[in-house]
């Protein structure tokens, strides 16, 4: 639990707003939330901030446990308790739901016992005091009777939620904790400003408070079970890539070939582009071992090529292949307990040396996307793992990407260093900086060679290892298709 504790201790508040700001998040911090009145919500901000609802939103191991506003009033009271009722149903679907680290631009499709004990539920509380902001706000006019809710208020309100929900656990992460409570404000137009952080520290003795105690020991009981190696361990991955026609240097629409669903198939794309699905993506089934996934990804490459029959089209992936396409390399896990160690192990070995090989372009993809640390909950009860740009740029590439992160996730704990919490790094990570970084990587690819199952991973990580050394870079001019859909793949 919050194993960067002195990372965060280290950090002055300036610094930490600078992080959290890097981080793609608003920030505007003050110790302990010091001139933020629980009661009533306003105290000396000026006018324009006053009334402003506040949330404090306390979380566990990554997982989002209570959102509290604070000084909230009936109409509150009445959206929180519908709210509530409809995130505690649905079981897995529910959890799953409520635990995504979301971003307000999420893409793609989102992914037991007792609803109040389980990891990740999320309970909405009320209290008394002020109206919630634009609490009574109705899609296409009508007034709403005081105390009742409409479905599209049920929606408005967990879409909120699962806003908040991101930004906290974001905002923790970002400053190298996992577990505590976030302070924010509600801005309007769905935007939060973080107030505060207070880390979740266990005093000498005494048991963590509640809600936290309950689920540290269902934490506790699912790292039980996980046996050594993680031979269970399922991936999967659903990796972007752009149709371009060359002559007119415009994106065109994946769904003009592929259908929404497959292993070929098309994704919404960036703002302002609504009403198609301009993203290609490919979707291979999962499998325990890299080797068998990489068959079923090169499949679905062959399966693309054959339905997108216009042969004059170019392929392109990478981080940001043409300005204002963002594209992503999603890989999914399951079998395995998302803890904040894995995720920190999965940034410092896999999306830091993924950086060192990028394109210069790619780093316009951040902190929009790919972000430290980006992961959504899936229904299957694993998690994706969304900052990597699309290894599509080549099967070399893809391939020591896939064998690398099993690797890292069958053997995490044994990687333990972590470079990207120092401040410069960091820094550095979201600038694009790389000499910092490439020197900062050394080590951990010393520890990587080290560990057990290298040896049967080596032919596929080594070309990677040995381009970071060399100084190489992928290029996303490059159409990919031949790359993929020829005979002579490396």
């Amino acid at each position: 639990m919050n194993e960067g504790y002195e990372t965060y201790r280290q950090l002055s508040i300036k610094q930490r707003e600078h992080r959290l700001r890097r981080s793609g998040l608003e920030a505007s911090l003050t110790p302990a939330g010091k001139g933020v009145n629980e009661t009533a919500t306003y105290g000396s901000h000026r006018a324009a901030d006053n009334y402003r609802q506040c949330y404090r939103i306390r979380v566990f191991g990554l997982a989002v446990l209570e959102i509290l506003p604070l000084g909230t009033g009936a109409a509150m009271e009445a959206a929180a308790l519908t709210a509530r009722s409809a995130l505690s149903e649905g079981g897995e679907r529910a959890r799953a739901e409520v635990q995504n680290g979301v971003r307000e631009s999420v893409r793609g499709t989102e992914r037991a016992g007792d609803a109040g004990e389980r990891r990740g539920t999320v309970k909405i509380k009320a209290c008394e005091g002020a109206a919630v902001e634009n609490g009574s706000r109705v899609s296409g006019g009508g007034e709403v009777e005081p105390g009742t809710m409409r479905a599209g208020d049920v929606r408005e309100r967990r879409g909120v939620a699962k806003i908040m929900q991101g930004i906290a656990v974001r905002a923790l992460y970002s400053l190298g904790l996992d577990s505590g409570d976030v302070l924010l404000k509600a801005m309007g137009e769905r935007r939060y400003i973080v107030l505060a952080l207070t880390p979740l520290r266990a005093a000498a003795g005494q048991p963590l408070p509640a809600p936290y105690q309950a689920a540290a020991l269902a934490l506790g009981r699912d790292l039980a079970l996980e046996q050594p190696g993680r031979t269970g361990l399922l991936m999967g991955m659903d990796p972007e890539f752009l149709l371009l026609r060359e002559s007119t240097g415009r994106v065109v629409p994946a769904s003009r070939y592929l259908p929404l669903d497959g292993v070929a198939g098309c994704d919404a794309g960036p703002p302002g582009t609504r009403g198609a699905f301009p993203v290609a993506e490919l979707r291979p089934a999962p499998r325990g071992e890299p080797r068998a996934l990489l068959a079923q990804l090169m499949s679905a490459a062959r399966t693309a090529d054959r339905l997108i029959a216009d042969r004059s089209l170019r392929w392109r992936a990478g981080g940001m292949p043409l300005r204002g396409w963002a594209l992503g390399g999603h890989l999914h896990f399951s079998g395995v307990t998302l803890t904040a160690p894995l995720l920190r192990a999965l940034d410092n070995y896999l999306a830091l040396p993924l950086l060192l090989l990028e394109d210069a372009r790619a780093s316009a993809r951040r902190p929009r996307y790919g972000v430290l640390g980006d992961f959504r909950i899936q229904p299957h009860g694993g998690f994706e793992y969304r900052t990597l740009p699309s290894f599509l740029v080549s099967p070399v590439i893809a391939k020591g990407a896939v064998f690398l992160a099993h690797l890292i996730v069958s053997r995490y704990e044994d990687l333990t260093l972590r470079p990207l919490d120092r401040e410069d790094l960091h820094a550095a990570y979201y600038s694009g900086d790389k000499p910092p970084l490439r020197a900062a990587f050394l080590p951990l690819a010393a520890q990587l060679r080290a560990l057990p199952g290298y040896a049967q991973a080596e032919r596929y990580i080594e070309p990677l290892l040995r381009g970071i050394a060399a100084g190489q870079t992928w290029d996303e001019s490059r159409d990919i298709r031949e790359l993929w859909c020829s005979d002579n793949q490396p």
